[in-house]
């Protein structure tokens, strides 16, 4: 669903996992995120790789259970690395994270309610407009940005379907697809290209300049 990522020739961001100490502490928050993910994504293919390697006679009558302070939880093993397999989910959580991190910050640099906000169309343009910036300076612009609040609202609902509301607003923005009733697919590359351009636009936008 998503297109190319990047910025058009002005100034870079830091890096999606930079932590350096002379670096904005928004960006050390950014990049916990991102070593979230990274990690996260390490550990459910190290347990899906162990539990490969054991070469197990019937997985099916094979159950786990793990001890907890109000009580057990048990699965099956075939549910477990099924779970495990469901990175989609993983992608969604680290991109609702990151969405509601940005709009934070940028409701911190205006001075508003991110309630208030009418979608990262509305705060993308204001925050933008404080460093003189407009949509023109991300490479795909305000319809990159609407795309990456679709995909979050799809995933944060449920649906992980293009509803009408999200079609229009997509239109809205000047793009043509995805149509009401497609499938929202998150992968791996998809998220970061969206989480690169929550990432260029709050750079531009002016949030992070300053050094810890």
């Amino acid at each position: 669903m998503a297109g190319g990522q990047g910025v058009k020739p002005l100034v870079a961001a830091p890096s999606a996992g930079d932590d350096r100490p002379d670096v904005a502490p928004i960006w050390s928050e950014w990049g916990r995120q991102t070593r979230f993910l990274e990690s996260a994504r390490l550990a459910f293919a190290r347990e899906r790789n162990l539990w490969a390697s054991l070469e197990l006679r019937s997985a099916e009558d094979v159950k786990l259970s793990t001890a907890r302070t109000h009580g057990s939880y048990k699965l099956a093993l075939t549910q477990h690395l099924a779970a495990v397999r469901d990175e989609e989910t993983l992608l969604a959580s680290v991109l609702m994270h990151s969405y509601a991190f940005a709009e934070t910050v940028a409701a911190e640099r205006l001075g508003c309610d991110a309630r208030d906000f009418g979608g990262i169309e509305d705060w993308g343009t204001r925050l933008l407009a404080t460093t003189g910036a407009t949509w023109d300076s991300l490479h795909e612009g305000v319809a990159g940005a609407g795309e990456v609040a679709v995909v979050r609202n799809a995933d944060a609902h449920g649906g992980r379907r293009v509803d009408e509301l999200a079609a229009r607003r997509l239109r809205a923005v000047g793009k043509a697809q995805p149509n009401a009733g497609d499938a929202v697919v998150l992968d791996y590359p998809t998220l970061r290209v969206l989480r690169g351009r929550l990432r260029a636009l709050m750079f531009l936008g002016g949030i992070g300049h300053e050094r810890s």
